[in-house]
Order: C-alpha cells, then structure tokens, then sequence
C-alpha cells in the first residue's frame, strides 16, 4: 500500500503541544498582523529587482528562508512564525508579490528560485534552511535543485512536481477573467481563501486584501509559469533531506500530486494533516510547527 494512504490512516494531530517560547534578548519579535506590513524591509537584488521581506526570530539562529504561495506574501507565515523564532526567520515577498517590485516579466520557477538564490546573496547568507508553501515550495525545489550549497533542509507545504493547471481547470479559467480593482470580497476571493478548518479571522481578511491587490500581470505571469513547468526532470538534483507536509482535503494538490512527490523524493518524510486542505500550517500553526522545528532540528548523522 502506498505510504501516503498509510500516513493518512496514522496522521494525530498535535493539540497545540508546542508554545512559544519566551523572548530572548538577541531576538527579533514577530510582527503582529497589525504590524507586519509596515515591518517589512527591502533589498535589492544582483538583478536590479528589489525585494521586500519580514526578518523575524533569533538573529544568531539558523537561516530560514520561508517562500510562499500564488498572490500571499511573507505575511503567509505570520501564523507559524512565533514558534520557530529559534531561528533566523527571512519571510520574503517573492517578485510581484505584497511589497515587492512586480516587473511585466517573468514569473516562472526559475525566476522566482533565481531570486532567491541573490535574496540570499545581498544577505550575506551562506546556506539557509528553506520552507516553501504552494508556488513557494516549487521555486524552492528549484533552488535546491540548482544550488545545493545553499540549500541546508527543505520543508515542501502543499507541495507536487507539476502543478499542471491549464484551460479547462477551476484555477486556469477565473484567474484569466481577473480584471482590477479585484474586490477582495468577491466569490472568487473567498473561494480562493475557503480552508475546511477555521482560521484566525484578522489574518484571513488581511491575507485576502493584499491577495487581491495582486497586479494582474502577476496572477497571469505566475499561471503561464506554472502551468508551463515541471521539476521531476530535475529533481533529483535537490540534495538537501526533504520533508512534505500535506492536507488531505487540498483541493489543488491532490493525492496524485503527492505520488508524484513521493517518486521525486523517496527518501524524504511524509507527514499528512487529515481532514486540512491547501493551507493547513494556517488551519493548524502549532502542529505544523511541531513537526517542521523537529524535522529542521534534527542534527545529521548518528
């Protein structure tokens, strides 16, 4: 039987079991939804973009790069942040994306993976461990691919090989009837941020407003990107020990997807979230986080 069906029959969730832990002198608090916009730095890269990002968590931690999804930005990782600022938190806005510089070109996987690699570059960062939500965890699998130096462990959320969307599916047919201003209460807006599991209610609403000030170029960019790649060619490449974090109810990235995962990376740890969808590191942060801080925290080795 294959692993996935055996890990949905075994998956218990967490109850919370992780708390933040107190603050330390040496760290950087994270954000409150109120604040996290206005908390955002920028940098620019080698390529003359510049990029917009959330630094949050213990300054002499272990680099964490956290990518997100299509139309999110760093706030995405507002929820699960508070319980990994053990470590060096860089949440970017990948190009287009919340505060970032949004170019009429391009945004493909390998552009958004190139900007990292130089994200990474003008902050003078060596190697970093990377988590990667949706598209995020895409551009992440590419990164690793190509720069494996720089790639320590990669956490893949809501993840697959090929997002395969195209005429014809729910995605490819309202993203390419988007016109703006796209008004953040729209059917199409709160089914782009429906989750089978509640979710903090300020976050969501906050979430689904910046989604919704997504240039339209960017929404038409990133699904011809995407709808264009496939990494199981180059995947092998990724180096770097993988965990997958999945909910059994995503509406995007089906089980199909995760077999494609789990032929990509058979090595790496598989975890299921049962009865979450798409977004469930928001639907369940500390669970997530348990999960995530464990895998990273591990030491290689005996």
């Amino acid at each position: 039987m294959r692993r996935f069906f055996r890990l949905m029959a075994t998956f218990v969730a967490l109850a919370g079991s992780l708390a933040p832990p107190p603050v330390a002198a040496d760290e950087i608090p994270v954000p409150a939804q109120a604040q996290w916009a206005d908390a955002k730095k920028t940098v620019k890269l080698g390529n003359g973009l510049t990029l917009a990002y959330v630094e949050a968590g213990n300054t002499d931690g272990v680099p964490t790069l956290l990518l997100h999804g299509y139309t999110d930005n760093s706030r995405s990782w507002s929820l699960i942040a508070p319980f990994l600022k053990n470590r060096r938190l860089l949440a970017v806005d990948l190009r287009g994306h919340g505060k970032s510089e949004a170019p009429p070109c391009c945004y493909a996987y390998t552009d958004l993976a190139n900007d990292a690699a130089l994200f990474l570059e003008a902050m003078g960062i060596a190697k970093a461990d990377v988590i990667g939500h949706s598209l995020g965890s895409l551009a992440g699998q590419l990164l690793a691919a190509q720069h494996p130096d720089k790639v320590g462990k990669l956490v893949l959320v809501s993840s697959t090989t090929a997002i395969g969307s195209g005429p014809g599916s729910w995605l490819w047919d309202n993203v390419t009837q988007l016109k703006a201003p796209i008004d953040p209460n729209s059917q199409f807006m709160k089914d782009w941020y429906a989750n089978p599991n509640p979710v903090d209610e300020d976050f969501i609403t906050r979430e689904r407003t910046e989604s919704a000030a997504t240039p339209i170029q960017v929404w038409n960019g990133v699904l011809w990107g995407a709808a264009t790649g496939d990494l199981a060619p180059i995947t092998s490449q990724v180096k770097a020990p993988v965990l997958v974090l999945w909910g059994e109810k995503d509406g995007l990235f089906d089980l199909p997807h995760q077999e494609k995962l789990e032929k990509a990376y058979p090595d790496a740890r598989f975890e299921v979230f049962a009865g979450a969808g798409h977004n469930m590191f928001w639907e369940f942060p500390k669970d997530a986080a348990t999960i995530i801080k464990d895998f990273l925290d591990q030491k290689d080795g005996p």
